[in-house]
């Protein structure tokens, strides 16, 4: 079989992996399971709508080794390869397209996702391996890159070392996109992002972009949100259904309900279609766009747990992330989705511009009193392409980048930023306590049976 695209999510030391899988099955607090890769489940289906030949590889869920990579190669002869990676996973992209290029040096290699997009030049100086950037979304760029390969520097969103142009290339009719496929995921190897206890939980995205202006998030796909319709989300999930066996969704929009009225025409939709009681979902969204009636609604349409970004219980210090929340409206969404019986788990940051020890402390304990299923506290790191990494490049705050190996730039340990007020030690001291202070709860306890249904 001769391969057009061979896309890969990379992973250099399955050892590593497996350790890392290990400590998650006792420490179930940084536990967070991946769903089976959106951005790819969308490259295989316009794949299939434009008759080229694709295959997909997750060297960490598969467990598929690098020499394993490599036979792969051989066999099947891709003319090009796609790499995806996290900041994290940049450097197993490398090591994984580096020894590609030594046993097949005229195959092409590109990378995609966060990571290349947020500093695409840079990207290409650093690993010689890769030959292409792609910024952003590449489903419209298959073809062009098949019809262009003595030169892929005219392709507009298309990075190399002859041309360094970015190009914006976001795709504004998402409708215009097929299903994401995925026919050739082994979905057993994804048991799912959140606690669903299903027997399948599917990744939906009903819009890309996100409005908002915190300064620790990149914003791969923009500040203006793009957002289907909902006969397109509602046909997406009624195929899931029937063709995959999903009995649940997780909702991976950036922000969640960030146009209520739209929401609110979704999730009636569900309802009228019976979705609510075929499926439960689950989602992520903000504190000051909820009101109660619409956690009455999602209850209604099968939400069952929802995730906050609350970063901070410091109002000074929400201000200073620009965040434009207050903490009293994160009680309150706690509250109203707790009423309907809406598991509640949330994220706050330490670290952050302006931390100091007395702050931490406030923001663990305004986590404890907010008495939710779950809530994780991971150390400020700054990605590339976020404002939180100029202000640490520019000292502000007297904030400081400890080392850019980007094999640490996780949300967990070992942390790779600190500031004059919080040394890294001190930083992962009130890390433990955070995490001791907030123990997670039993799910059954705020799960609550769909009285709405």
């Amino acid at each position: 079989m001769k391969l057009d695209f061979l896309f890969i999510n990379p992973c250099a030391n399955l050892d590593v992996e497996r350790l890392r899988r290990d400590k998650m099955k006792i420490d179930e607090k940084v536990q967070r399971q991946q769903p089976p890769h959106m951005g790819m489940g969308y490259l295989l289906a316009v794949s299939k709508k434009e008759n080229i030949q694709s295959k997909y590889i997750d060297m960490a869920a598969y467990e598929v080794d690098t020499d394993e990579i490599i036979k792969f190669v051989k066999e099947t002869r891709p003319t090009v390869i796609g790499f995806t990676a996290f900041t994290v996973q940049v450097k197993s992209a490398a090591y994984v397209a580096g020894r590609i290029k030594e046993k097949f040096p005229h195959i092409v290699i590109g990378l995609g996702g966060p990571h290349a997009t947020a500093m695409p030049v840079e990207t290409l100086v650093e690993f010689p391996p890769f030959d292409f950037i792609v910024c952003c979304e590449a489903e419209n760029l298959l073809t062009p890159i098949l019809n262009n390969l003595a030169d892929l520097s005219i392709i507009p969103g298309i990075i190399t070392r002859k041309s360094t142009l970015h190009v914006d290339n976001k795709i504004q009719n998402l409708d215009s996109l097929p299903f994401p496929l995925w026919d050739d995921f082994d979905l057993d190897k994804y048991p799912g992002s959140d606690p669903h206890r299903t027997r399948r939980e599917l990744p939906i995205v009903t819009s890309r972009g996100c409005p908002f202006t915190c300064n620790f998030s990149m914003r791969m796909f923009g500040r203006k949100r793009r957002t289907r319709s909902v006969e397109s989300v509602i046909a997406e999930m009624e195929r899931n259904i029937i063709d995959f066996g999903a009995e649940a969704f997780t909702i991976l929009d950036e922000t969640f309900i960030a146009k209520p009225a739209w929401n609110e025409e979704l999730f009636k939709a569900m309802i009228d279609n019976g979705l609510n009681k075929k499926v439960k979902w689950s989602c992520s969204t903000r504190v000051d766009i909820v009101t109660p009636e619409m956690f009455k609604l999602m209850r209604r349409a099968g939400c069952y747990y929802v995730f906050f970004g609350f970063e901070h219980g410091d109002d000074e210090m929400l201000k200073i992330m620009g965040k434009q929340v207050v903490s009293n409206q994160a009680r309150m969404s706690v509250k109203w989705a707790k009423d309907v019986g809406i598991a509640v788990v949330g994220c706050f940051i330490l670290g952050l511009p302006g931390e100091t020890t007395p702050s931490a402390k406030r923001n663990m304990h305004f986590a404890k009193s907010l008495d939710i299923y779950s809530t994780s506290f991971p150390i400020a790191c700054p990605y590339p392409g976020t404002l939180l990494r100029t202000q640490a490049q520019n000292h502000e705050y007297g904030l400081k980048i400890l080392t850019n190996n980007w094999n640490d730039y996780g949300k967990q340990y070992p942390g790779v930023m600190d500031s004059d007020t919080l040394s890294i030690h001190e930083l992962r001291t009130l890390q433990k306590e955070a995490y001791k202070l907030n123990p997670k709860k039993n799910l059954d306890d705020y799960e609550k049976p769909n009285i709405y249904i």
